[in-house]
């Protein structure tokens, strides 16, 4: 992520992004753990470092994607939108930049 300062250019790497949502994404209620999307050559390769979390740009956003399981008993989707504002908030808050979009992604429930 690129931003145009009057003094130069701040390049924030998608990994700065995608800690800071995990923080987030932790400290909200009823997120259980991170889903892993990791595939065959990425075990091979030892590169399961997304945390569950995609971070991409397109012209006008920053787009989150996070693949999560929740706690099984509440309710689906006041916890999502929970998780979403928050990460929202949080990213929003620290990067000042206002484009966002947090997909949530429920990949399963844990007791």
């Amino acid at each position: 992520m690129l931003i145009e300062t009057e003094y130069g250019t701040i390049d924030i790497k998608n990994d700065v992004i995608r800690d800071l949502v995990y923080k987030a994404v932790i400290e909200s209620y009823g997120a259980v753990e991170m889903y892993r999307k990791s595939g065959f050559f990425d075990k091979i390769l030892g590169k399961s470092e997304d945390k569950g979390i995609n971070v991409s740009e397109d012209e006008e956003h920053l787009i989150i994607d996070l693949y999560l399981i929740l706690e099984y008993g509440l309710p689906i989707k006041k916890v999502a939108e929970n998780i979403q504002e928050n990460v929202h908030h949080r990213v929003k808050s620290m990067l000042n930049f206002e484009n966002l979009k947090v997909n949530v992604n429920v990949s399963g429930l844990k007791c």
